[in-house]
């Protein structure tokens, strides 16, 4: 009888691990060539005793080729920028599809980058192997150093739900003054897609800012990875408020 109750757990222990197996993820993208997507990089404040912004970046990105090795060669480009802003009784408005806005210095320094291509390179992770780089002269690719087709690197690692991976997620262009780390949690597959949690803290700025906490929800296509929404928020610590972080994919037609 004893026997037959060890056998009885061995099996049970087997079917459990086995199930477990069966759960994992591996997280890599599978984009084809001639994939193309157009993902709206959009930030803003609510609740601000100083005011309000809001802005928007439209970044049109395909893959030109994939290698033997999965890597992805990607050509991007700005298609729309926009910046919204009213403080302290100022208001600065900026299209770049307007001839003229109320900055003139933002004008000069931003409609440049429109519809100018830029191209790069990634790991089917999401890792820039090549960082990103105007086809045309004189452009600093590091302005566009923070829009990749993918908002972060998934682990190498085959993952099941609930499995956890702290990485650097720092803004390149605001990386010096304030780096975040962030802490991905892997929230598992559901009707086609797969989803992540994501925790973050920004580094504050002695005797200006506190350490300021940062969550968010990342949500891809399970089949491809190519990314379907994506929402951070945050305190925004001088005047109060709250800051929100979004990337959609632009709807045709709109």
């Amino acid at each position: 009888m004893k026997n037959i109750s060890i056998l009885t757990a061995a099996c049970l222990m087997a079917v459990a691990c086995q199930k477990k197996e069966l759960q994992k993820e591996n997280l890599s993208l599978n984009l084809p060539k001639g994939f193309e997507q157009t993902l709206i990089y959009s930030s803003s404040t609510e609740g601000n005793n100083n005011g309000g912004m809001n802005e928007a970046t439209e970044v049109k990105f395909r893959v030109d080729s994939v290698d033997k090795s999965s890597n992805y060669y990607i050509t991007g480009e700005i298609m729309r920028m926009t910046f919204n802003q009213k403080m302290f009784g100022e208001e600065i408005h900026f299209d770049s599809r307007e001839a003229s806005g109320t900055s003139d210095e933002m004008t000069e320094d931003i409609k440049p980058m429109i519809n100018n291509p830029f191209t790069f390179k990634i790991d089917k992770f999401g890792n820039i192997l090549e960082k990103q780089k105007f086809i045309g002269e004189g452009l600093d690719g590091s302005d566009v150093s923070q829009y990749n087709i993918i908002p972060f690197a998934f682990p190498r690692e085959s993952v099941e739900q609930g499995f956890t991976w702290r990485v650097d997620t720092s803004n390149p262009m605001t990386k010096a003054i304030m780096p975040v780390a962030s802490n991905f949690t892997y929230k598992g597959r559901k009707n086609n897609k797969v989803e992540f949690a994501v925790n973050s803290t920004m580094k504050g700025m002695e005797g200006m800012m506190k350490d300021t906490d940062i969550t968010g929800t990342y949500v891809f296509d399970a089949k491809t990875k190519a990314l379907l929404s994506a929402e951070r928020t945050m305190p925004v610590q001088i005047g109060g408020g709250t800051a929100t972080f979004t990337i959609t994919p632009k709807i045709n037609g709109f």
